[in-house]
C-alpha cells in the first residue's frame, strides 16, 4: 500500500510549463474537447429552456436595450440573482447585439477555463495523473454540455467556485494579507451569481483565519480574513446599494430567498417546486387530479404565490412569502416533526440522486453519476487522512457539505449539484488513481514472489 500512498504524497507544485509534453498535450486536447462540445451546445440551443432561462434571457436583453432589471411585466424580476444577466448584457453590449449565441459561446470559454482550474486543483491534490483524469470527467460530464444549450447561471457558478478555490488555496500560500483579496473578489462574484454562498463565503473566511492562524500568526490571520472579506464586499455591495435605492430595503443579492423558503418549508407540497404547484392548484383553482404536464407547464407559479401571499396584505409578496414559510417550518417541526423529517431526507436524496441534465435520467448516465459521487468520496477520505492534503480536502468539503445542508432547508433541485461536480471530479479522480497504483503494487508484488 506504500506506493499507492505514495501517489498522494507527489509534490503537485509543479508550474504548467514543468508538467512535460505528455501532460501538456493531454491538457490540450481534453480542453478542446470541452469547448467544442460546450460550444456544440451554444450554437445548437434547447428549444424549450425551462422558466428561469428564459427570465435570465429576459433580464439580460432588458439591460442591454433599456438599462432596466427586467421588463415592465415581470413583477418579480429581483427574484432572480443579477451574476448571470450581468455577464449576459455585458456580452451583448460587447458584439453590440443582444445575441443569445453570444451569450452561450461566453459560458462556453467560461465552461473550459473550469476544467482548467479543475486539472489544477487535481493537480494540487494528487499529481498529474488525477489532474488530467478530472479535467476529463468534468469536460465530457452530460449536465455541463446540456446547460450550455440554456442561459442558465449553474454553469457560470462552477467556473467561479473552481476558480474561487483555486485562488484560496494559493493565498494560503503567501505570506501578505493582500493575496486574499482575489478568492474575495471570486467569492463576491460568485455570491452574485448563486445567493446561497453568502453563508458558505463566511465559512470559507473561517477556514483562511485557521490556516494563517496555524501557519503564521493570529494578527496576519486577522488581516488576511479581513481582506477576503472585504474584496467580496467591493463586488456585492454595489448591488446591494441598488437594491435599496429600488426596492426600499435591504436585500444583499435577490428576493427569491423567500419564495423559495416558503416552497421549501410546505410539507403538502413535499418541500419542492412542482408537487407545490399542483398543491396550490388543487387548493386554489380547484384542480383537479390527475393534474397533466401540459397542465403544470401552462399554470404560472406567480399567481398562485401571490394569492398565498395575501395571507398578509400589509407586507409586500416576499416578505409575506417569507413569514409564511417561516411559520411553516415552526408548525410542521413542532406537530409532524417525522414527517417533516422524512420530507427533508427525501429532499437531500433528491439533489443528488441523479445528474442536473434530461440526459441523467437515463439508466446509463444515472449508474455513472453515482459511480462518481462514490469515487468521490473514498477519493475525499484518502485525501483527509494524509497531512499534505488534509487542508485542501476539508476545504474542498465545505460547499459539498454546505449545499447538502441548505438543500434540505431550502429548495433542493438536482442543479443545486452543478458548481459542485467538479469537486466531486476532482475527488473520484483522486480514488481511482490511488486504485490504479494498489493494482499495480499488488501485481508488482505477485511478480516479485512468483
Amino acid at each position: 500500500m506504500a506506493a499507492a500512498t505514495e501517489v498522494l504524497r507527489t509534490p503537485a507544485r509543479s508550474r504548467l510549463r514543468e508538467l512535460g509534453r505528455p501532460v501538456h498535450l493531454g491538457l490540450a486536447a481534453i480542453l478542446l474537447i470541452a469547448f467544442a462540445v460546450r460550444i456544440w451546445a451554444a450554437v445548437n440551443p434547447i428549444a424549450d429552456p425551462g422558466p428561469d432561462a428564459e427570465a435570465y434571457a429576459s433580464i439580460a436583453r432588458w439591460l442591454f436595450e433599456e438599462g432596466r432589471y427586467g421588463s415592465p411585466t415581470m413583477t418579480a424580476a429581483s427574484d432572480w440573482s443579477p451574476g448571470a444577466p450581468l455577464l449576459f448584457a455585458g456580452v451583448y453590449f460587447l458584439v453590440g447585439t443582444d445575441n443569445p449565441d453570444a451569450a452561450r459561446a461566453a459560458v462556453a470559454l467560461l465552461g473550459t477555463a473550469m476544467v482548467l482550474c479543475t486539472f489544477l486543483l487535481a493537480l494540487r491534490l494528487a499529481g498529474r495523473a488525477a489532474g488530467l483524469l478530472a479535467a476529463l470527467l468534468v469536460a465530457t460530464y452530460p449536465a455541463y454540455i446540456e446547460n450550455n444549450g440554456q442561459l442558465l447561471s449553474e454553469p457560470i457558478a462552477a467556473f467561479l467556485l473552481t476558480a474561487g478555490l483555486l485562488a484560496f488555496l494559493w493565498a494560503a500560500e503567501r505570506r501578505q494579507a493582500l493575496a486574499w483579496l482575489l478568492p474575495g473578489v471570486v467569492f463576491g462574484a460568485l455570491i452574485l451569481t448563486r445567493p446561497e454562498y453568502q453563508a458558505i463565503t463566511l465559512v470559507f473566511a473561517a477556514f483562511a483565519a485557521w490556516r494563517v492562524w496555524r501557519d503564521r500568526s493570529w494578527r496576519l490571520a486577522l488581516g488576511s480574513t479581513a481582506v477576503l472579506l472585504l474584496g467580496a464586499a467591493l463586488v456585492v455591495a454595489p448591488w446591494t446599494i441598488r437594491n435599496y435605492v429600488v426596492l426600499d430595503r435591504l436585500v444583499p443579492v435577490s428576493t427569491g430567498g423567500q419564495k423559495a423558503l416558503f416552497v421549501a418549508s410546505y410539507l403538502p407540497g413535499d418541500g419542492r417546486q412542482v408537487p407545490t404547484k399542483r398543491e396550490l392548484m388543487r387548493r386554489l383553482l380547484g384542480a383537479q387530479d390527475p393534474i397533466t404536464t401540459d397542465e403544470l407547464r401552462a399554470q404560472s407559479m406567480t399567481p398562485l404565490l401571490n394569492e398565498v401571499a395575501q395571507k398578509y396584505p400589509d407586507l409586500s409578496r416576499n416578505e409575506a412569502l417569507g413569514k409564511i414559510g417561516r411559520e411553516n417550518f415552526k408548525k410542521y417541526v413542532t406537530e409532524q416533526p417525522f414527517a417533516y423529517a422524512k420530507m427533508s431526507a427525501a429532499k437531500f436524496w433528491n439533489m443528488w440522486e441523479r445528474g442536473s441534465s434530461p440526459f441523467m435520467r437515463d439508466i446509463g448516465w444515472n449508474v455513472y453519476h453515482k459511480v462518481l459521487l462514490l469515487l468521490g468520496i473514498v477519493g475525499f477520505v484518502l485525501l483527509v487522512r494524509q497531512l499534505r492534503t488534509r487542508f485542501a480536502a476539508l476545504l474542498l468539503a465545505v460547499p459539498i457539505a454546505s449545499i447538502s445542508v441548505l438543500g434540505t432547508v431550502l429548495l433542493a433541485v438536482p442543479r443545486r449539484q452543478v458548481p459542485l461536480m467538479p469537486i466531486i471530479c476532482v475527488m473520484a479522480a483522486t480514488a481511482v488513481v490511488w486504485g490504479v497504483a494498489r493494482v499495480r503494487e499488488r501485481r508488482a508484488g505477485v511478480a516479485v514472489h512468483s
